[in-house]
């Protein structure tokens, strides 16, 4: 199960007060209760209330429950949709930390990364397909460097920005640049949207799988590129020397696989590796496929909001039901 709002599960909390109020307020309102029924019904009257009063504690917990599940905005199993669908849009978010300016072989990770996005960019089987593409680069925030369009020589343009000075917020968090990268939709929508994240895993903050959680819940194709090699690199600084750790060592960074992988799989996408020779022509592929059109099925995660909500109504009435027929038990 997955969740669109999981910060609202916190909502749940509130069916312990309940709970604890019912049990301390029962056996004095219990022994009122006795009291107004009469020596001829005092104990069945009392039984009777402390019964509903639980049933109703009970219910109101659930309802606190299943109405914080409602709103947290619940999915799980695999929903099948066939439909007509044409063109693209797709969302380049590039790490632009420190680390992506390491020299692995020829050239630094950053300039291995605008090459393939450059490369997708000028495929010709891409062109006049409502194709339409968003730069964004990622550090300890994200910036929207070129909205949306079609426009080739925009989109150039903007990647020649990607770089650790276009963010001013220090270290990296993979999270807010998916979110900024999702946020770059248009609300019309095409027909396919995929969100290429490309970065060497060097995350220091934030959460890129809970974000990657929330482009399969926005329909969303996640294809993440990782960039740079698995032996350890010199991370340089603004001035091109290594950057130093407190022991005076220079700060060596790898290409985290395994996480970028969890990323991917975290939104049911698909992994490539910048150095594997066929990793353009898999993404240009699969970019080209969604760009053809046609009838096709696509698979996402089925809503359950409306059966927790009718879940939360039902123990709402049950609540109040148990209320009103404890109090009628006082009645001579």
């Amino acid at each position: 199960m997955t969740f669109a709002r999981p910060e609202l599960l916190f909502l749940a909390l509130l069916a312990a007060p309940e709970l604890i109020l019912a049990a301390l307020r029962t056996p004095r309102l219990r022994s009122t209760v006795e009291a107004l029924a009469g020596s001829a019904r005092r104990k069945r009257a009392g039984a009777a209330f402390a019964a509903l009063s639980t049933a109703g504690a009970v219910a109101g917990a659930l309802f606190a429950v299943s109405a914080a599940i409602a709103l947290a905005g619940p999915s799980w199993g695999r929903r099948a949709e066939v439909a007509e669908r044409s063109g693209l849009e797709a969302a380049f978010v590039i790490d632009a930390s420190r680390s992506m300016e390491a020299a692995d072989s020829i050239g630094t990770r950053l300039e291995a990364a605008k090459s393939i996005a450059r490369s997708v960019l000028r495929d010709q089987n891409l062109s006049g397909r409502r194709a339409s593409f968003s730069i964004v680069a990622a550090k300890g925030d994200a910036v929207l460097l070129a909205p949306m369009t079609e426009d080739a020589a925009a989109l150039e343009d903007a990647l020649e920005y990607v770089g650790p000075d276009a963010v001013t917020a220090v270290g990296t968090d993979l999270e807010r640049g998916i979110e900024a990268g999702l946020a770059s939709f248009t609300a019309s929508g095409a027909g396919d949207r995929f969100l290429i994240l490309m970065s060497d895993g060097g995350e220091l903050s934030g959460s890129a799988r809970r974000a990657a959680e929330g482009a399969r819940g926005a329909r969303s194709r996640l294809i993440v590129v990782g960039v740079g090699r698995r032996e350890p690199s010199p991370v340089p600084g603004p001035d091109g020397s290594p950057v130093l750790d407190e022991k005076g060592a220079p700060v060596m960074s790898a290409l985290e696989s395994d996480r970028l992988r969890a990323v991917a799989a975290a939104a049911e996408g698909r992994y490539l590796e910048a150095s594997d020779p066929g990793a353009r022509a898999a993404l240009v592929s699969e970019l080209e496929a969604a760009a053809a059109g046609g009838a096709r099925i696509a698979y996402s995660s089925a809503d359950r909001t409306g059966d927790f909500a009718l879940a939360a109504l039902a123990f709402l009435v049950a609540a109040i039901l148990a209320g009103f027929l404890s109090t009628r038990g006082a009645a001579p």
